[in-house]
């Protein structure tokens, strides 16, 4: 078993890293299959522990879509295609801007930024406005610009949606499909812009195997969630998020 990972794992990654990093896809997938957010900011903070940095985000893409892929799959029944046009067209935009300016602007400013927008979103009624096509077109162009620098832009998603989707099967489903997009649009740019995918596909493979596990195991419990508890759920989770994203960006920003 061991001559088999020496194999197929990136000669950056020991052994023991290498397993670590499959076994918290499958948690990190499940989290978000429940939760519809969580895992994705979860699973960068553990993969920034053992990765290069340059490669942490382009291979976070590819995982996470295999990750939302499959979840949206599963629940596809329940996506709202009314939102998803305009998000796409957004995105497109934003990739295209950030794709030029990822691998050169610091991302401790934006990731505190973000952390503080997440924060008055779960208690302030600032996304109340949200909705119609240029909303859902600026969304998905600020979002795709700043997932180009720090990755995990789901929590900024969902909070920004939530109050649009009530019921919790549409809101996890259509976070899924934004999601998918977004991460496929960044994949591509990043290998555009010459990232070797392929030194790190025995990993990205795996990962999505496991995630998909997971996907499973989290869609079981989903079902079985009462839907006022998700919600104040939802909102204890990203508002933890938002804090540690901006203390984690303080603290950087201040050495």
């Amino acid at each position: 078993m061991i001559e088999l990972i020496e194999l197929i794992k990136p000669d950056l990654l020991s052994v023991s890293h290498f397993t670590v990093l499959i076994i918290f896809s499958f948690v990190t997938s499940a989290l978000t299959a429940v939760m519809g957010v969580g895992g994705g900011a979860m699973l960068i903070a553990v993969m920034a522990t053992f990765m290069p940095a340059a490669a942490i985000i382009p291979v976070h893409a590819l995982v996470q879509l295999g990750s939302n892929g499959g979840r949206c799959w599963l629940l596809r029944q329940h996506v709202r295609r009314d939102i998803l046009l305009w998000f796409f067209v957004g995105s497109i935009l934003g990739a295209l801007m950030g794709g030029q300016l990822a691998f050169n602007l610091p991302s401790e400013a934006i990731t505190l930024i973000l952390g503080c927008f997440i924060l008055a979103s779960c208690w302030l009624p600032i996304t109340r406005s949200l909705g119609g096509n240029k909303s859902m077109a600026t969304l998905g162009g600020i979002t795709t610009f700043l997932t180009m620098f720090i990755g995990a832009t789901g929590p900024f998603v969902i909070a920004s949606i939530k109050h649009l989707i009530p019921e919790r099967r549409e809101l996890v489903s259509t976070t899924a499909a934004l999601m998918s997009f977004q991460h496929a649009i960044k994949a591509l740019t990043f290998g555009l812009f010459g990232f070797a995918f392929i030194d790190w596909i025995g990993l990205i493979g795996l990962m999505v195997g496991t995630g998909f596990l997971g996907t499973l195991a989290g869609q079981y419990l989903l079902e079985r969630f009462p839907n006022h508890q998700y919600h104040k759920i939802l909102k204890l989770l990203l508002t933890f998020i938002a804090i540690r994203l901006i203390v984690t960006s303080a603290l950087s920003l201040a050495q």
